[in-house]
């Protein structure tokens, strides 16, 4: 979160991005020899390049790579834990990994691009094009001063304590698949490792179709992110529900139960889009980003704490803490709704009465400064 808020200028993007990657694949390449938080990058990448209506979807893309990771590493896991040589498992599992994320940051580093401006395959008209294309956007795509007010602005804002609260719910619940996946699977009779696949594959499945089919409605339709949030917050409900209540013995129930809870992904990276909409002024949007990461990390963290090993099986406080969260997760989208919308028609009313400014200018001015021509996708 500090380095967001000491890193002013988001000039460097391309450049930024492609090095930590570079950075961090090496130090992983390390790894087996001594014994990513990109998200708030690419909010701020999103919320440049495209416009509002159109960021959900590309914002999906972004956090799609998780359930392919997951593909990708459930199949790779089944192959890698096959070998056995001097090199241990684990060890072989960073290294290919390793070396896919070192070798695609290096063309990264040239492809990826730090602003329209700068970019080498689009000519002078296209450039220019792709500015005014985000114009409506009324956020600035560059600004190199960090602004006090706007820091505190952030801090006061409702929204940045609805999305703090949604990042803690979303994540809270994420140690139950390395709890329960594998465990749940086995009950068939199968072994570790064609357990791990069997119950990681088809969850990873499931979660990308949620990403894709999800996204493409909140593209596609005005104003209904929130909404599709909740949706996709109803079914991990039920699955730890019936988690919960069915007896052990009830394998088949328990795994459908299992693959409910993977739809709560999506209703984070609804949430994420909307970050990137509805955000205005440089260091405002930093700051809230930096925040929504430390609620990210506190679910990481407190999750675990719920899985006593004295409940087991039956684990009744972790799976309250279950249940509670993806019940945070229909609450919280609801409440920013109804507050979305009352501000938007506050905003209505002083534009009715004061008149709208002619013409959008990139100045980095909050959403808040702009109240009469700024409103918030819902």
């Amino acid at each position: 979160m500090w380095s967001q808020l000491a890193w002013h200028p988001p000039q460097y993007l391309g450049k930024m991005i492609s090095g930590c990657m570079l950075f961090w694949s090496s130090l992983t390449l390390l790894f087996p020899v001594a014994a990513n938080f990109a998200g708030a990058f690419f909010v701020i990448i999103t919320s440049n390049w495209w416009t509002r209506q159109e960021q959900a979807f590309r914002a999906a893309f972004w956090l799609a790579g998780t359930p392919i990771g997951n593909l990708m590493g459930c199949l790779s896991s089944f192959a890698v834990g096959e070998i056995h040589n001097a090199i241990a498992t684990w060890k072989l599992f960073f290294l290919l990994f390793s070396s896919l994320s070192f070798g695609f940051s290096i063309p990264l580093a040239s492809l990826l691009l730090d602003n329209q401006l700068n970019s080498r395959w689009l000519n002078d008209l296209e450039k220019q094009t792709a500015v005014a294309t985000v114009r409506q956007n009324q956020i600035v795509t560059a600004a190199d001063h960090w602004k006090w007010p706007q820091f505190w602005e952030a801090l006061r804002d409702p929204q940045t304590w609805f999305f703090f609260a949604t990042a803690v719910g979303n994540t809270m619940p994420s140690t139950f698949a390395s709890m329960f996946s594998s465990q749940t699977v086995e009950r068939f009779g199968f072994m570790t490792l064609q357990a791990t696949v069997i119950s990681t594959c088809p969850a990873a499945v499931i979660q990308l179709e949620t990403f894709l089919i999800f996204s493409c409605i909140a593209s596609h339709y005005r104003n209904l992110r929130l909404f599709l949030s909740v949706i996709n917050s109803i079914p991990p409900l039920i699955g730890a529900s019936l988690l919960y209540a069915l007896p052990e013995d009830n394998a088949a129930g328990r795994l459908a139960g299992y693959y409910l809870t993977y739809t709560h992904a999506m209703s984070f990276t609804l949430t994420t889009g909307l970050m990137s909409a509805n955000y205005a002024g440089n260091t405002k949007k930093r700051t809230a980003s930096g925040l929504i990461f430390v609620g990210w990390a506190a679910g990481i963290i407190a999750g675990p704490q719920f899985f006593l090993a004295d409940q087991a099986p039956a684990y009744e406080l972790a799976f309250g803490m279950l249940m509670g969260c993806y019940a945070l997760m229909i609450l919280v989208p609801i409440c920013q709704f109804v507050w979305y919308r009352y501000e938007n028609g506050r905003r209505d009313r002083i534009e009715a009465y004061v008149g709208r400014s002619v013409g959008l200018d990139f100045t980095d001015e909050t959403d808040f400064e702009q109240e009469e021509t700024f409103r918030y996708v819902m």
